[in-house]
């Protein structure tokens, strides 16, 4: 499933839904949790800090459900960021936001950035549904 999102946070309940639906339809609704909470990371963060909510500007969500693995791909038209130094830093549990990193690598299995960090690949293993304390960081 591929969707075009506007860069606005109206648009993240809708393609959330679609997603869940998707996982519904495939049996794998144990996942809605896990996969919705990391792709409202994800997609908030291509809209405020990527897109900086700019209405010409899209995000682009891709889902692939195959046998293993649910793949989420996001990819913003912004400015792109340093995702090696911010993978580094510990969260911040007063801050308002920046702990997209850290949700992410407590869900998923693996976590994948490209294009300058406009573009974010997240694995969820269908053999896993808990949090994890590890993630493997593909470059």
């Amino acid at each position: 499933m591929q969707l075009i999102l506007t860069s606005q946070l109206q648009s993240v309940d809708p393609a959330c839904e679609r997603v869940n639906e998707l996982l519904t339809t495939q049996g794998l609704e144990k996942f809605h949790f896990p996969v919705e909470l990391v792709l409202r990371e994800l997609l908030n963060n291509a809209i405020l800090h990527g897109n900086r909510q700019q209405p010409d500007k899209r995000v682009t969500l891709e889902v692939r459900v195959g046998w293993r693995w649910i793949k989420l791909r996001v990819q913003d038209q912004g400015s792109g960021f340093n995702w090696r130094q911010t993978r580094r830093l510990p969260p911040n549990i007063e801050a308002t936001s920046g702990r997209g990193m850290a949700i992410t690598r407590l869900y998923a299995q693996r976590l994948h950035f490209s294009d300058g960090g406009r573009q974010v690949e997240v694995w969820f293993d269908q053999q896993h549904s808990e949090p994890r304390n590890h993630i493997q960081d593909v470059e």
